[in-house]
Formats: C-alpha cells, structure tokens, sequence
C-alpha cells in the first residue's frame, strides 16, 4: 500500500511540476499614454494614474534627434499603485516610446506625440 501511495503521489508531483513549467508566462503590457503639459522652457510633464505595473521603472525616449543624447532619455520609478510622474525635454511633434521594466520583463512601447504649440488666436489681427 505505501508504494502504490509513493507511486502515486511521484506522479501527481511530477504532473503538477511539468505542468507549472509548461504555464505560459504573460507579457508585460504597455503603458498607458500618460497626460502631457507643457511645463515651459522647451519641457513637459508627463503622468500617468495606474498606467503601469506597481514599481515598474518607467523608461522614456525622445526620437528627436537634434537633442543632446543625455536629454533624449528620462526615467522613473513608478509607486505602489503604478502611477509616475517624469519632465522630460522636448518639442512639439516630438515623437515620444514610454516602456516599463518590470523584474526582468520590459513591456513594448506605447509611442505618441507632445501636442503642437497652440496657436494665438490673437496674433496678427493687431488686438493688444
């Protein structure tokens, strides 16, 4: 009886040992597009509320390429909830990736654009 208990019981651990194994692992999405404000001075605040895993480092680029390199790139530490905060430089157009890392998974990126400058209503129709 104890060998067929010792049989029995190797079978259900290697099945649920093979089976964990055979689980797949889900991707880390991407983050959500955060809010976008100028902040002046050719930089813009960007944020997001629950737009990335809890604690996720928040890793941002810039494609504009006539900015130095050290200010095409940012990052941040997201907190318990996944909400972060980073200025960053930039120009209106500028096309922006926004990924997260999460242990050793890196999520694809989400791309968007900073909003154009908005433009006077006022200028030129000589109005103070």
């Amino acid at each position: 009886m104890r060998r067929v208990l010792r049989a029995v019981s190797a079978v259900l651990l290697s099945v649920c040992v093979a089976g964990a194994c055979a689980s797949p692992t889900l991707p880390l999405p991407p983050p959500a597009i955060p809010s976008i404000a100028a902040a002046g001075g050719g930089k813009y605040a960007l944020s997001s509320e629950h737009g990335v895993e809890p604690n996720a480092v928040v890793v941002i680029y810039n494609h504009n390429e006539s900015l130095p390199r050290n200010e095409r790139v940012a990052g941040t530490l997201a907190d318990s909830e996944g909400n972060w905060d980073q200025t960053i430089i930039a120009l209106p157009n500028d096309v922006i990736d926004v990924s997260q890392e999460f242990g050793s998974m890196r999520s694809a990126t989400t791309t968007f654009s900073i909003p154009p400058a908005p433009i006077d209503a006022g200028a030129g129709d000589g109005a103070p």
